[in-house]
């Protein structure tokens, strides 16, 4: 299966931690002078084409703290697919 931004609205992330997140576009995202802020841009900075969900949420929870107001595990990742800078494999 391949989640792309056609299909994302009506998957749960969370239940596919295994999925192989694919690079596919680039993103315009900018970052702001909040400094290492839990934004989507920041979040880029630490993406790698492969990695999986599991590893990608295990690096946000390593990287940036629960208290940030932008912290989420799949908020980011949703808007990246949707946005088809990003394909879900699995």
């Amino acid at each position: 299966m391949i989640v792309t931004f056609k299909n994302i609205s009506t998957f749960d992330i969370n239940a596919n931690l295994h999925f192989v997140i694919k690079i596919v576009g680039t993103s315009h995202r900018r970052g702001s002078k909040l400094g290492t802020n839990c934004s989507g841009f920041n979040i880029n900075h630490e993406l790698v084409d492969g990695m999986t969900v599991g590893e990608y949420q295990s690096m946000i929870k390593r990287r940036f703290k629960v208290s940030d107001p932008q912290f989420s595990l799949t908020k980011h990742l949703k808007y990246d697919v949707e946005k088809g800078y990003l394909e879900l494999h699995g």
